[in-house]
Order: C-alpha cells, then sequence, then structure tokens
C-alpha cells in the first residue's frame, strides 16, 4: 500500500472516529434532554463479572413506585457505614432478593430495616448495624457470591439469608466468566452510570439483533428492559396508606392452621410436589442444593454464622379474611428440613396465620407495610431466643 493510500485511509478513519464520537453526543444531549426527572440516575444496576448485576453505589431514584437511596458500599440504606467494623458493633448482613430489598416498600418499612428496630428494644446498649444486601432479581447463588466478596471486608458477627420460592430460578452456579468479560466489567460499569444514553444503545442493539436472527432470548431480554424501565419510574408503587405501620388484630383461634376456607375443600390441598422434589434432591434443582451447601458448610466451619430466612406466607382465602394452608405449610416444613441441616432455619408462614389478610398487604408477594413487620417480628424473636444470647456481652 502506498504512503498515499495509507494517509487517505488513516483520513478516513480519522474523519469517522470524529463522526461517530459527535454523533454519541448529540444522542446523549438528546437523551439527557428528554429525560425524566422522575427516573432519578441512570445506572440503578450495574454489570457485575461475578454475580450478574449489583447495585449502583451513591444511586439516588426511583425503584417500583418508591424513593429509593443506595449507599456508598452499594447497598440500600441511607445511612453510610465504614467497610471495616467499629469497635463494639454487632454487624449483621441480611441477604436477599427484591423480597429482602423492598420492592415497592419504603425505606423504614423493609424487614431488614424493622429487624434492626427490634434488635435495638430488645438490647439498647449493643450497637447493632443491620445491612440490606437484598437485590432484585438474587438467586441464591448469587446471594452466595455477594457473601463471598464483602463477607471478609465487612467481618459481620451473623449472616441470615433471606428465601423466596423464585431463588430456585436462574443458574444458582457460580459465574465463570472469562477474562474479556471480566476486563469489561469496570468499563460497562463507568458507562452504566455515566451515560444517560447507555440503555437506549441497549434497546437498539437487541431490537437489531432480535430483528435479524428472531432469537427469542433476546425478545425476553427486551421484554425485562421494558419492565426494568418501568419499576424505575416514580410512579406505580402503593399508596402510603398500606405503606404504613398500623395497629393488628391478633388471632388466636385454635382452628388457625387447619381453617377451611369455604368452597375451597379441605386445608391443605394435595401433597406437595416441591416437598417432595426437596427431600428427594431433585436434580432439577441441583444447582441451587450446590449454594445452599456452600453456605451451611461456611457455617459448619465456624467461617461465618449463618441463618436462613425463609419469607413466606400462607395463601389467602378469597371468601373469608384469612389465610389458609393451600399446600404452603408442605413446603415450609421441606424446606426448614433442607435449610436447618446443620445450619440455623426459621421461617414467617406459620406467623401469618395470626393476622388477617387484610391488614397484611402483599404478605405472599412484595411484602409492604405490616406484612413485613411480622417478618422482622418472627426474624427477631428468633434471633433473640436461639441465636444472639451466647454472641453478646452480658448487658451492662
Amino acid at each position: 500500500m502506498g504512503l498515499g493510500r495509507a494517509k487517505k485511509l488513516f483520513i478516513a478513519l480519522a474523519m469517522t472516529t470524529i463522526a461517530v464520537v459527535i454523533c454519541m453526543a448529540a444522542i446523549e444531549v438528546w437523551v439527557r434532554w428528554r429525560w425524566d426527572d422522575t427516573q432519578g440516575q441512570p445506572g440503578f444496576f450495574l454489570t457485575d463479572a461475578r454475580r450478574g448485576q449489583r447495585l449502583s453505589p451513591g444511586y439516588q431514584g426511583w425503584f417500583a413506585g418508591v424513593p429509593v437511596r443506595i449507599n456508598s458500599l452499594g447497598f440500600r440504606d441511607r445511612q453510610e457505614y465504614s467497610l471495616e467494623k467499629p469497635k463494639n458493633t454487632f454487624r449483621i448482613l441480611v441477604l436477599g432478593d427484591s423480597v429482602t430489598f423492598g420492592h415497592g416498600t419504603l425505606d423504614d418499612t423493609t424487614y431488614p430495616y424493622l429487624l434492626d428496630q427490634q434488635l435495638k428494644k430488645w438490647r439498647p446498649d449493643v450497637a447493632w448495624e443491620v445491612w440490606n444486601l437484598g437485590v432484585p432479581g438474587y438467586n441464591t447463588g448469587q446471594e452466595l457470591a455477594y457473601l463471598e466478596q464483602i463477607g471478609p471486608q465487612s467481618d459481620p458477627d451473623l449472616v441470615i439469608v433471606g428465601f423466596y420460592p423464585n431463588d430456585f430460578s436462574g443458574d444458582n452456579a457460580p459465574a465463570r466468566r472469562g477474562r474479556f468479560a471480566r476486563a469489561a466489567a469496570p468499563l460497562l460499569r463507568l458507562a452504566q452510570r455515566h451515560l444517560y444514553s447507555f440503555e437506549f444503545y441497549k434497546r437498539v442493539l437487541l431490537t437489531a439483533r432480535f430483528k435479524l436472527l428472531t432469537s427469542k432470548e433476546d425478545q425476553l431480554r427486551l421484554e425485562h428492559l421494558a419492565s426494568e424501565e418501568q419499576l424505575l419510574q416514580a410512579s406505580g408503587g402503593e399508596g402510603e396508606a398500606v405503606q404504613r405501620l398500623t395497629p393488628l388484630d391478633r388471632l388466636d383461634a385454635p382452628d388457625l392452621e387447619s381453617f377451611a376456607c369455604p368452597g375451597r375443600g379441605q386445608p391443605g390441598g394435595p401433597t406437595s410436589s416441591l416437598a417432595q422434589q426437596l427431600r428427594a434432591r431433585d436434580p432439577e434443582y441441583g444447582s441451587w442444593f450446590d449454594a445452599v451447601d456452600r453456605l451451611q458448610a461456611m457455617h459448619q466451619r465456624g467461617e461465618y454464622k449463618i441463618v436462613f430466612f425463609i419469607n413466606m406466607a400462607p395463601e389467602v382465602c378469597d371468601v373469608a379474611d384469612r389465610f389458609v394452608d393451600g399446600g404452603r405449610l408442605a413446603d415450609d416444613d421441606a424446606l426448614l428440613e433442607v435449610l436447618g441441616r446443620g445450619t440455623p432455619a426459621v421461617s414467617s408462614t406459620r406467623a401469618f396465620f395470626h393476622y388477617r389478610p387484610s391488614q397484611m398487604p402483599a404478605a405472599g408477594g412484595h411484602a409492604i407495610g405490616n406484612s413485613n413487620l411480622v417478618k422482622a417480628e418472627t426474624l427477631a424473636a428468633f434471633l433473640e431466643e436461639k441465636i444472639l444470647p451466647p454472641l453478646l456481652p452480658p448487658k451492662s
């Protein structure tokens, strides 16, 4: 190639690069100009080479219709903490998914926050720190990876692993990403946090791939992207009335767990296939069992003190203001059996029978308000009776 052709090629590449940069800058300006302030900042989720995604440190915006703030350590809390644990502090890490994070829940009614308040009432002489490490979309394998990353740095005195039935979903096996993916992750995070147009490019790329390849996977990614954008809008959350804690009617009838919902037949329903699968260690849940085994091994080695918390609720009778079994207790018993092998485990399921569903908003899903209070009280009572006394100094 002659010098003239090389020079022309160099000039063409330079001009193309300049044109691309100008075009990208124009798109960024356009996206920022059209940006809806109710969306908060861009970059709620950031790429993580091992966990798939993490929360963005310092994020302030909205998630599922409520304002959220992610502190500088990358978890939901309006308070800042030092990674190094202060002296005379009892630090609890609460791992989990969107139920733990508080999908649609105000900061002061997530169950980790309410657990912190319960413990402070019980032992006000202790300097408690309860970290809400819940991340929407996580499964047990990702929670394990999170603990392996943050545990050695934060030195927790207790680790609570929240469980919800969708934790079986996805691949619970440890991520094995190549060198390129690991190297690219910091650059992707930088773009996700600071480029308002990042999601625009992502949508364009996925749409183009779907149109060209008609990939079902790309279609699902586009649907997920649309639902994620909706979650980050200020509107769409529950009203403040159901968010707030209110006085509760406690039920202590002798038929709480055996109550038959009119028109539903016998309580309990058919034998649970999930309970059978769990007790048989069904290969369908193989990667989940592996993640649980690794967490239990950590506890048994004394690496961390771990407690599993099953934050489920019974079914709701549609013609009476009562909770009913509906087969949930069989699943609950099987989960307690599996998660409780050598590791403490507690469930909130039976606690809900003492209350009316009308006072327990979204108890069986993304719990809010009083529903989270019942979870926090159940968990606190278990910790105060079974776990914490030998770990704490005598009352001063």
